[in-house]
C-alpha cells in the first residue's frame, strides 16, 4: 500500500516519506507568512503601490542568490543550505519581535523578505531532492513528494486563517520559524536515506546529461564569477525553456495578483464600510475615498484630514471620536476578511493540487510525458487571460484562482523539478536558484513596469479607463504565455528523449 501510495520501491521509501514531510513543512510555513504579508500590506497601503514594491523584490533576489552561489563555491552544499535554513528561521523571530510595534517601517521590511526568502528556500529544499533521486524514480515519487506542499498549503492556509480570526493572532512567524526548523531536520533525513538506499538515484556524474556531448544538457561547471552564470542560462537551450517559463509564469502570474488583488480590495472595502459607517451621511463613494486617503498620510495627520473632511461635508466634528473608533474597527475586520479570503483560496487550491498529483500526475507523467505535462499550465493561463477582460465577481475569481494555483503548484511544479534531474550538480544549486528567484522576480517585475508605463499612459496622458490598460497588459503577457509554450515544449521533448536512457535502479 505504501509502494503503491508513494510510486516508491523498496529501499526508497524513506528518502521519498522524508522528502514528502519536508516540502510539507516549508509550505506550510511559508502559507503562515503569505496571507500575512498580503493582508498586512494591503492594510497598510494603497494597492496601486504593489508595482512600485515588484520593482525593487528582483534585486534583492539576484543579490540573495548570488550571495549564496559565492559560498556555494566555498562551502559544502549540504552544510550552506543548513546555514541558509538557519538564518531564514532567525529572520522570522525577528519579525515575529518587531512586526508588531514597527509601523510601515517594518511592514516594507518584511513585505520584501517574505516575497525573496521563500524563492531560495524552497529551490534548496528540491535542488537537494533532485540530486537524491533519479529520473525514473522522481517521475514515480515526484507526485507524492510534491503533495506534501499541497498539504503544507492547505493546512497552512487553514491554520493561517484560524490564527487570523483567533487571540493567537500574532503567534504566525513563530509557528512558521517552528514548521521551517521541521522542515531542515526531515530535509536532513532524506539525504541520509538516500546515502543508506539500496536503491541509490544515479550519481550525477553518471547522468546522461553529463556522459552526454550535448551541451544542452549538462554544464560540467557553472562559474559564479560576475553574470557568467546568468550567462549560461541563456546559452543552455534546456535551462532556457525552464527560465522562459518561471519568467513567464511569474509574468501572468503577477498581472492576474494586480487585477484579483483589485476586486478583493474593492469588494472587503464596499463591505466593510457599509457595516462600520452606514451612518455617516456621505455618499459611499466619497468615505472610502477618505479611507484610501488615510492609508496614504502619515499617522500623525490623520486627525487633520478626517476634521477637513467633516469641514467639508458639514458633519458634526462631535461624530469624529466615534469615526476613528470605527476606523480601527473597519482595518481590522477588512483585514481579517481578506486574509481569510486568501487563506481560503489557497485551502482550495490546495485540496484541487492534491488530487491532480494522487491520481493524475503518476499516469501522466510516465504515458504522455513531460512535454504534454509541461504545456497544460500555459493553456489554462490563455483562457485565464480571456476570463480576465471581462468583469468578474469573487466566486468566479476564486475559481481562476483556485484552478490555476492547483495546475501551478502541483502538475506544473512537479514537472518542472522532473526536467532538473537529468542536470547536473552545478545546474540544480547554481542555475535553479537564479531561475527560480531573480528570474522570476524579473517576471514580478516586467508585470510591474507594463502596470506602470501603462497606467501613466493611459489614465494620465489619455485620459481613459484604467482598466484599457490592464487589457493591453494581460495582451502582452498573453504573448509572453505563447512564448513560453514553444520554448517548455523543447525542454520537455528533450527530456522525454533523454530519459528512457536512464537505466531503473534495481530493487534488493
Amino acid at each position: 500500500m505504501i509502494e503503491w501510495i508513494t510510486g516508491a520501491r523498496r529501499g526508497e521509501i524513506a528518502k521519498t516519506v522524508y522528502s514528502f514531510l519536508g516540502v510539507f513543512f516549508l509550505l506550510l510555513s511559508y502559507y503562515l507568512v503569505k496571507p500575512l504579508r498580503n493582508s498586512q500590506f494591503l492594510s497598510s497601503f494603497d494597492d496601486s503601490l504593489l508595482p512600485f514594491f515588484y520593482l525593487i523584490a528582483p534585486i534583492l533576489s539576484l543579490a540573495v542568490t548570488k550571495v549564496f552561489n559565492y559560498f556555494c563555491d566555498l562551502i559544502p552544499k549540504y552544510r550552506l543550505i543548513v546555514l541558509t535554513y538557519l538564518l531564514l528561521m532567525a529572520c522570522k523571530l525577528v519579525f515575529w519581535v518587531y512586526l508588531p510595534v514597527g509601523g510601515k517601517t517594518a511592514m516594507v521590511i518584511f513585505y520584501f523578505w517574505a516575497s525573496v526568502y521563500f524563492l531560495l528556500a524552497v529551490a534548496l529544499i528540491w535542488s537537494c531532492i533532485n540530486t537524491i533521486f533519479s529520473p525514473t524514480q522522481g517521475e514515480r515519487s515526484f507526485g507524492f513528494v510534491a503533495l506534501g506542499g499541497t498539504i503544507g498549503n492547505i493546512l497552512g492556509a487553514e491554520v493561517s486563517s484560524w490564527i487570523a480570526r483567533s487571540s493567537f493572532k500574532d503567534q504566525a512567524l513563530l509557528v512558521a520559524a517552528m514548521s521551517m526548523g521541521a522542515a531542515l531536520g526531515l530535509l536532513l533525513l532524506a539525504i541520509r536515506a538516500a546515502e543508506k538506499s539500496p536503491t541509490p538515484a544515479i550519481p550525477t556524474a553518471t547522468h546522461p546529461s553529463e556522459a552526454s556531448t550535448d551541451s544542452t544538457l549538462a554544464a560540467e561547471k557553472v562559474s559564479s564569477k560576475g553574470f557568467d552564470d546568468l550567462l549560461e542560462i541563456w546559452r543552455n537551450r534546456y535551462v532556457r525553456g525552464i527560465a522562459i517559463m518561471v519568467f513567464g509564469l511569474a509574468l501572468f502570474n503577477t498581472l492576474m495578483d494586480f487585477q484579483s488583488q483589485k476586486i478583493i480590495n474593492t469588494t472587503y472595502s464596499e463591505k466593510t464600510y457599509h457595516v462600520n459607517f452606514n451612518w455617516l451621511k456621505v455618499p459611499p463613494a466619497e468615505g472610502l475615498a477618505l479611507l484610501n486617503q488615510l492609508k496614504q498620510v502619515p499617522q500623525d495627520k490623520h486627525t487633520a484630514t478626517v476634521q477637513t473632511f467633516f469641514q467639508t461635508h458639514q458633519l458634526d466634528p462631535l461624530l469624529i471620536p466615534q469615526f476613528e473608533k470605527k476606523l480601527k474597527t473597519y482595518t481590522s475586520e477588512k483585514e481579517a476578511g481578506m486574509r481569510d479570503f486568501f487563506s481560503q483560496t489557497y485551502k482550495y487550491h490546495g485540496i484541487l493540487g492534491a488530487i491532480l498529483l494522487l491520481v493524475v500526475s503518476r499516469p501522466l507523467f510516465r504515458h504522455l510525458g513531460l512535454r504534454f505535462s509541461s504545456l497544460i499550465l500555459p493553456i489554462f493561463f490563455l483562457f485565464a487571460g480571456v476570463a480576465f477582460l471581462f468583469p468578474l465577481d469573487l466566486m468566479l475569481l476564486q475559481i481562476v484562482l483556485v484552478v490555476g494555483g492547483a495546475l501551478n503548484y502541483s502538475l506544473n511544479n512537479a514537472s518542472k523539478e522532473l526536467l532538473y534531474t537529468v542536470t547536473s550538480e552545478d545546474i540544480r544549486f547554481k542555475l535553479k536558484p537564479l531561475i527560480e528567484g531573480p528570474i522570476m522576480r524579473l517576471g514580478d517585475v516586467s508585470a510591474s513596469i507594463l502596470k506602470i508605463v501603462l497606467g501613466f499612459l493611459i489614465v494620465s496622458l489619455l485620459k481613459s479607463p484604467s482598466h484599457y490598460g490592464d487589457w493591453i497588459a494581460l495582451g502582452l503577457a498573453m504573448g509572453v504565455v505563447l512564448c513560453w509554450l514553444f520554448a517548455i515544449g523543447y525542454t520537455g521533448h528533450k527530456y522525454d528523449q533523454t530519459k528512457p536512457q536512464q537505466p531503473e535502479p534495481k530493487t534488493s
